[in-house]
């Protein structure tokens, strides 16, 4: 079984923050070690990271709101198919992405770069190349270009979702925001209620 997920860590805000601007909040209880579920966490260097459990909550724009506060970085990972992704982003738009999807081209050599990634996507790339042809290349058993797009998210803010998080990290569970009830307007009845309307 296989991670289908996406996140998005972004600077320059707090998790209480992060969350309203998701229209979401966090779950009372204890802190997590481990992302579980859909939550949202802290990391060291004044990172917020948002887990959510939909590989495709990235291409969707979920994390959008998240961009008004500061620089960001975000990947979608889909292990099932190998197909993972990076991206950056400054000042509220996209400034680069990296995209591996074996089906493309049907290579496991498959990088698809756009933008102007960091500068250190060279050595990434060039370090799981050579690991890839040690391993028997297109005949291997293991597809280690996949983590290309990875280890680029981690060396800027220090996650990868299958290690373990960094030091002193911490994550809590997301719910749907409960609306605040408006001065004066009329209850919502039964029906409507029971309908979800209230």
């Amino acid at each position: 079984m296989g991670f289908a997920i996406s996140w998005m860590a972004v600077q320059g805000c707090d998790p209480v923050q992060a969350a309203e601007a998701l229209g979401l909040a966090l779950d009372d209880g204890d802190p997590w070690d481990f992302p579980d579920g859909d939550c949202i966490g802290e990391l060291p260097g004044g990172w917020v990271i948002v887990w959510i459990e939909d590989f495709d909550a990235l291409r969707k724009g979920r994390y959008a709101p998240l961009l008004q506060f500061g620089p960001a970085v975000a990947c979608a990972v889909e292990e099932h198919v190998m197909v993972q992704e990076a991206r950056g982003y400054r000042d509220g738009a996209e400034v680069w992405r990296v995209t591996h999807d074996p089906n493309e081209g049907e290579s496991l050599y498959h990088l698809d770069v756009a933008g102007e990634p960091p500068t250190n996507l060279e050595a990434i790339r060039s370090a799981a190349f050579k690991e890839q042809e040690a391993e028997g290349g297109e005949d291997a058993g293991v597809d280690l270009i996949s983590d290309v797009p990875l280890d680029l998210a981690k060396s800027i803010c220090g996650f990868k979702h299958d290690f373990d998080p960094p030091e002193g990290a911490t994550f809590r569970g997301l719910r749907k925001a409960r609306r605040r009830p408006v001065p004066g307007a009329a209850k919502p009845g039964f029906f409507a209620r029971l309908l979800g309307r209230g």
